[in-house]
């Protein structure tokens, strides 16, 4: 949302590209938009829960944000980001604040979470709470997302 000239409202042409309200084209960094309809349509994660955390000064524009970009290019899966979030925390302030409230929300472990960002300070303070973080400092790139899976697999951590 900080790198936002033009802020919403937000629309979706009919190709699926997604503009503000200056008419600039928005796109999603690295692999975002495979990683995001992986965890949205593939059996293998129906059991995972996703959440967007975010510490913006537009909070007002997440939410018709997350909702305007689909999945999938074509926009066959007519599900959108949104659509496939269970939580969202998108407000000033730390991201320690944001996972407090979703773990008193869903009940899930700070073991049991992944979390990706691009700020490194935003992981060190993530992983003190026992989250593993992954630093994605170009965006989620496939190898960040496969390096996440991959530490968070060997973190040894997990509640059961």
């Amino acid at each position: 949302m900080y790198m936002l000239d033009g802020g919403a409202p937000f629309r979706r042409d009919q190709a699926g590209a997604v503009f503000d309200k200056r008419n600039e084209r928005m796109e999603l960094m690295g692999a975002s938009r495979q990683v995001l309809e992986e965890l949205g349509t593939d059996a293998k994660w129906a059991q995972t829960e996703v959440a967007y955390v975010s510490r913006t000064e537009y909070p007002e524009w997440a939410i018709p944000c997350l909702k305007t970009f689909l999945l999938s290019d074509e926009g066959k899966s007519g599900r959108s980001m949104f659509d496939i979030s269970s939580y969202q925390e998108i407000y000033p302030g730390s991201k320690v604040k944001h996972f407090k409230v979703i773990q008193q929300q869903s009940g899930v472990a700070y073991a049991d979470m992944l979390f990706y960002d691009n700020e490194k300070w935003n992981c060190t303070e993530c992983a003190r709470l026992g989250i593993t973080s992954v630093y994605t400092p170009r965006g989620l790139t496939k190898e960040a997302w496969e390096r996440g899976l991959s530490d968070f697999a060997t973190s040894g951590t997990r509640s059961e």
